[in-house]
């Protein structure tokens, strides 16, 4: 990822702005003050009377709105340089967000939206990226919706289906079938963790379990698989066939505690297999119904090769 205000020169006075795209309905621009702080301006003419107080307070960016020559002005500045990663995703964020408004009316009221759900992020966001067990989770989950679920549901149901991140047991609810996604990394006795008695036991008719084994790899290989690969190559795909879920994708990944950052590329892998396992009866599993009372919490594992004789991909997704 390129810092965009990296080759901004800052003004003996005033600012410095470079346009962000000139294909963009709105006026958007990366720029750099006097002082040389970040900014991110967003010119348009509105027909509300927008103020400061319509904007929700942001951890660590200061934001106003300018009325200036019958136009409205937004302006983001990030206060330390060194947030300048979560500042670029937040501006990027808006700049996608309202790539498809039809007036610039209703781009300020989606930019309003994006800044009211950055406002709940930013209250829990933290300056490291997710730890490395998550990383891989992650990257198992979207591998499924991109692989699998666009392709055979199409980009709006496939986000949909997508469930983990609001705290539900299985992270994907596809029709009348729950499916949790596990990653693991190819050891010679392989094996997946599950965290609770409700993850394999769902309340629907049916139940699988999608395994992705990864490799570790740099990030120059032409096969490899990061989190930033990934969210770009999913947010393209809804961007050009399902732009209304785009946003529903993105809050989905910043409740999750993501947001792009080269640093992500640091962990990158090969899919070097998958399988899917139809969780019946006799499936290596605990349900709450086995567990005694006073027990509140538990995390087991599971070997893969015991799950073998369940291998199975649902018909709604056969291989």
């Amino acid at each position: 990822m390129n810092n965009p205000w990296i080759d901004i020169s800052p003004p003996s006075d005033d600012v410095s702005a470079r346009r962000i795209d000139h294909t963009h309905p709105l006026d958007l621009f990366w720029a750099r003050d006097h002082i040389g702080h970040y900014l991110f301006i967003c010119e348009a003419t509105d027909d509300r009377p927008l103020t400061k107080n319509d904007i929700p307070n942001l951890t660590g960016i200061h934001a106003d709105f300018i009325s200036l020559n019958g136009k409205t002005r937004l302006v983001l500045l990030l206060n330390e340089q060194a947030n300048w990663e979560i500042f670029y995703a937040l501006c990027n964020d808006l700049v996608q967000a309202t790539r498809q408004a039809k007036d610039s009316s209703i781009a300020f009221t989606i930019i309003l939206r994006r800044l009211t759900r950055w406002h709940e992020f930013l209250k829990h966001a933290r300056s490291d990226i997710l730890p490395e067990e998550q990383i891989k989770g992650l990257i198992g989950e979207l591998l499924f919706l991109k692989n699998h679920l666009i392709p055979k549901f199409g980009g709006g149901s496939a986000v949909n289906f997508w469930i983990g991140p609001d705290g539900a047991p299985q992270d994907f609810n596809v029709h009348s079938s729950a499916v949790e996604v596990k990653c693991q990394s190819g050891a010679s006795r392989p094996y997946v963790k599950i965290t609770s008695a409700e993850q394999l036991c769902p309340q629907l008719p049916d139940m699988f379990l999608y395994v992705a084994t990864l490799g570790r790899t740099t990030a120059d290989n032409p096969t490899a698989i990061n989190l930033p690969k990934l969210v770009a190559d999913i947010c393209n795909t809804l961007q050009s066939t399902a732009s209304q879920q785009l946003e529903r994708f993105s809050d989905l990944l910043y409740g999750l505690g993501y947001f792009d950052s080269d640093r992500y590329e640091e962990f990158s892998y090969t899919l070097t297999d998958e399988i899917m396992f139809k969780v019946t009866e006799g499936f290596p599993r605990i349900c709450a119904k086995d567990l005694h009372e006073g027990i509140l919490k538990l995390t087991y594992h599971i070997s893969i090769s015991d799950c073998l004789p369940f291998t199975q991909w649902p018909e709604w997704l056969e291989q």
